[in-house]
């Protein structure tokens, strides 16, 4: 039976649109959560402090500070992704669609924000479970090729 050889170039090719899909979910996830802030503050729905010190930390500033590692340490990188948007995934389903309070998507007043607030809510939502994919993928990868050369 013939083993047919994958190319360097291809693993080099996947491994940088991981990259570019990786760079391109942060910043579309930073993108979608600041307009779900305004969309809070527009319908009034303000987190308690240690809520805001996670959505802050975890949220919006951990996703964020994994761009520049990604470039030098890219399974620390992938790591991080990995555990912060895990982490906003599970605060923001349980605080949008499962626990009643302000900040549930079926009891917000009606407002002009509400649309943005829970098209925003879900998007969110979506964005965290891809980023987490692409995260394990690009981790998994780096574990079977430490050395960070194309895959063969």
């Amino acid at each position: 039976m013939a083993v047919r050889r994958i190319p360097r170039e291809a693993g080099a090719t996947d491994t940088r649109r991981l990259t570019a899909l990786f760079i391109a979910l942060v910043f579309a996830h930073l993108l979608v959560v600041l307009v779900h802030t305004v969309a809070h503050l527009e319908l009034q729905i303000v987190p308690p402090p240690t809520d805001t010190v996670f959505i802050l930390g975890v949220i919006l500033i951990g996703p964020v500070a994994a761009l520049p590692i990604l470039r030098f340490n890219r399974p620390l990188a992938s790591g991080l992704l990995i555990v912060v948007m895990s982490a906003a995934f599970a605060y923001g389903f349980q605080s949008h669609f499962v626990i009643p309070g302000p900040d549930q998507v079926s009891i917000v007043p009606s407002n002009p924000w509400t649309v943005a607030f829970v098209v925003t809510a879900i998007g969110i939502g979506i964005l965290e479970l891809l980023a987490v994919v692409v995260a394990v993928s690009m981790f998994g990868r780096s574990l079977r090729n430490p050395s960070g050369s194309p895959a063969r």
